[in-house]
């Protein structure tokens, strides 16, 4: 990875994984890509999998330093559920001029530049710029990229979902799941809670929602292993769990697929951890 340590270039592919925990490629692809001979600086993209004429669009110059770049990379993609990652080299960094607006008041003015100080103006030509030859498409499409990542970079991730799908079949055994936790609520069984000797046992069930590292959410109840004194309070045998804690199932049963506010879950039963 350019000329870094081997050091230095496992602690950037290190943070990059544990900043990648829950996002996913579905709609594109953050990267840094690294300095070439065009430039010593490293450099922020997007890649767009749907854009038929330019799938990668320059965002941001970054920094020298491959630490710097990335803590900065991190920084300005936090708000996003689309993977970061790194590029060597992509085929095309030009667009041949099709970035470069030739009217208004930003005439002259590349898209990414004014997309930084006025993305209304780069969303209305996204919504509202009639394109008629090709080369407005082009530009068009590049408008459209641009006013996507504003959208995404600059709206906070509690009022974004990742798109999660269906996982597996009912019925189908899943093994080797790792997810994280987004989700919990604290629950007494019913079923269970018992008196002896006149003093009541609680069963504290814990009601886990979790994501893959696609964004695909799964719904399971980790049983209590053990009796408690205090309803919704955990015994102490049984390990309390945290939002963000990594999940490693083992294996589990697909119990059946659900939708609630328009979000897909998939409900395990016959949950092993490891």
């Amino acid at each position: 990875m350019s000329n870094i340590s081997d050091y230095i270039e496992q602690f950037v592919l290190d943070k990059l994984t544990e900043f990648n925990e829950g996002r996913n490629a579905d709609k594109g692809v953050y990267y840094i890509l690294l300095p070439n001979e065009k430039t010593a600086y490293y450099t922020l993209w997007f890649y767009h999998p749907a854009a038929e004429y330019h799938p990668n669009v320059f965002l941001s110059t970054l920094d020298v330093n491959a630490i710097n770049s990335l803590e900065k990379a991190m920084k300005a993609v936090a708000n996003s559920f689309a993977r970061l990652t790194i590029k060597m080299r992509i085929d095309s960094i030009s667009h041949n001029a099709d970035d470069i607006i030739s009217f208004g008041k930003y005439r002259g003015y590349h898209l990414f530049e004014v997309a930084a100080i006025d993305p209304k103006y780069v969303t209305w030509i996204a919504i509202k710029y009639e394109a008629r030859v090709q080369s407005e498409r082009r530009f068009k499409e590049l408008a459209a990229t641009y006013s996507w990542v504003y959208q995404d970079l600059n709206t906070s991730r509690i009022h974004k979902m990742p798109i999660s799908r269906f996982v597996g079949t009912i019925d189908e055994k899943l093994s080797e799941i790792h997810l994280t936790i987004q989700r919990i609520k604290v629950e007494d069984n019913p079923y269970k809670t018992c008196i002896i000797r006149g003093t009541t046992h609680f069963y504290v069930d814990q009601k886990i929602i979790a994501a893959d590292e696609s964004g695909n959410l799964f719904f399971f109840t980790i049983r209590a292993t053990d009796r408690s004194l205090e309803s919704g309070k955990l015994s102490n045998a049984d390990h309390a769990y945290r939002i963000g804690e990594k999940l490693h199932i083992r294996s589990a049963k697909v119990i059946k697929h659900y939708t609630s506010r328009n979000i897909r879950y998939t409900k395990l039963g016959y949950v092993k951890l490891h």
